[in-house]
């Protein structure tokens, strides 16, 4: 008779083909979102909003606080969109838009 000899498995094989295969699953689970589009990447126009802003009602019998310091900006109107600029850095300036993106307009002759 022949012997026949057994491989004897032994757990470190097994740990070790477990983490190899979930490796591999996440891979693909990342590739296959990927490829079908359910992962957005960021771009520099997401990050393009700086600050946000509220609107304060001007109607009599309405009680508003402000600060008496001052916000660190000016807005100026030119053709005919409301912007807003630093006062630290004049250079950059922004254009002022609603929730929704649309661009606030101004009246140059009422200035």
């Amino acid at each position: 008779m022949s012997k026949v000899e057994k491989r004897v498995s032994k757990d470190g094989d097994k740990v070790t083909h477990m983490i190899m295969g979930l490796v591999a699953g996440i891979i693909i689970s990342v590739v296959s979102l990927e490829y079908y589009g359910y992962l957005r990447h960021s771009k520099e126009s997401d990050s393009a909003m700086i600050e946000d802003f509220k609107l304060l009602t001007l109607k009599p019998g309405y009680d508003v606080k402000t600060s008496s310091k001052p916000s660190g900006k000016t807005a100026f109107c030119s053709g005919g969109s409301l912007l807003m600029r630093a006062d630290k850095n004049p250079g950059v300036s922004g254009i002022l838009v609603d929730k929704k993106g649309r661009i606030i307009h101004c009246d140059n002759k009422q200035m």
